[in-house]
């Protein structure tokens, strides 16, 4: 197996750079307002159900942003090793895309067959338990 060229490594990393630096540039002056007192905290209105008065009341703004940026960067990074695994996709294949819905006819032969040798494997980890 070879590994991934000098050329497709810098483009991964600076796809990566650009990820972060976007993350954070949309978390870092993203305003969170500590609430005055508990009755203010719950007159205001979120459509989004972003009103969290536990973490309010508890927790320190700097941390509740931190965990935001986590929160956002978990949600996001499965996206970002689908672009990495086009780039290197694309060190072999002419064409790479993410997100690429194939639609295919399957013979109901191919079908039954498939049906068969999932009853098979079904029957299989029953009696030896696989």
């Amino acid at each position: 197996m070879t590994s991934i060229s000098t050329k497709t490594r810098e483009l991964i990393k600076g796809y990566l750079e650009g990820f972060i630096k976007g993350l954070i540039d949309a978390y870092k002056d993203r305003e969170i307002i500590k609430p005055s007192t508990a009755e203010e905290y719950l007159l205001r209105v979120s459509p989004k159900g972003q009103l969290k008065p536990f973490q309010a009341a508890l927790i320190p703004t700097e941390i509740i942003r931190i965990n935001e940026f986590e929160r956002g960067l978990s949600t996001r990074l499965g996206n970002s090793f689908e672009e990495c695994a086009r780039l290197i996709a694309l060190e072999h294949h002419q064409d790479a895309r993410r997100s690429y819905d194939i639609e295919e006819q399957v013979s109901l032969a191919a079908f039954a067959e498939a049906e068969r040798q999932k009853e098979y494997y079904e029957s299989v980890a029953k009696t030896k338990k696989i």
